[in-house]
C-alpha cells in the first residue's frame, strides 16, 4: 500500500510543478547550446534573501523546481557517470513579471530523489 502512496505523491508533486496553475515555461540548453529542450516548471524570482547572520538583504534571489522524468523523457542528459545531477552550468530562460525573457545558469542543483523533482538556484547568465 505505501508504495501507493509514494507513486501518488510523485505524480501529484510532477503534476503541481508542470501543470498545477503555476508553471511558467522554460528553455533549458546544455553549456555549449548543442540541446535545448521546452518544459515547464514552476520559476520564482524575487529580491529578498539572508545574510550568514540571517538578516534579511535586498538581494536576487532566482530559482526553478523541474521535473527530472520530462528531462528524460526528452533526451536531456540530467546525470554524469556517477549517477549524480549534473546540471551546473546549463542555462535557463523564462519570462518574468514584466514579460521580457531573462537568461539564468544554473549555479547550485538540490535534488529532491524520492519525488523526482530538480530545485536549480540560479544566477544570471552573462553572454561573451
Amino acid at each position: 500500500m505505501s508504495g501507493n502512496i509514494l507513486q501518488a505523491a510523485k505524480a501529484d508533486a510532477k503534476k503541481y510543478i508542470t501543470a498545477g496553475g503555476f508553471q511558467e515555461d522554460l528553455t533549458i540548453k546544455t553549456p555549449d547550446e548543442n540541446t535545448v529542450l521546452q518544459i515547464t516548471g514552476f520559476a520564482t524570482k524575487h529580491h529578498i534573501n539572508f545574510d550568514s547572520d540571517g538578516n534579511p538583504v535586498n538581494s536576487k534571489n532566482v530559482h526553478i523546481c523541474i521535473s527530472e522524468s520530462d528531462l528524460v523523457a526528452n533526451s536531456y542528459q540530467v546525470r554524469n557517470a556517477k549517477g549524480e545531477v549534473a546540471l551546473i552550468n546549463h542555462r535557463v530562460t523564462f519570462k518574468d513579471s514584466s514579460g521580457l525573457d531573462r537568461d539564468y545558469i544554473i549555479k547550485e542543483t538540490l535534488p529532491d530523489e524520492t519525488l523526482g523533482l530538480i530545485t536549480c538556484i540560479l544566477g544570471d547568465f552573462k553572454s561573451n
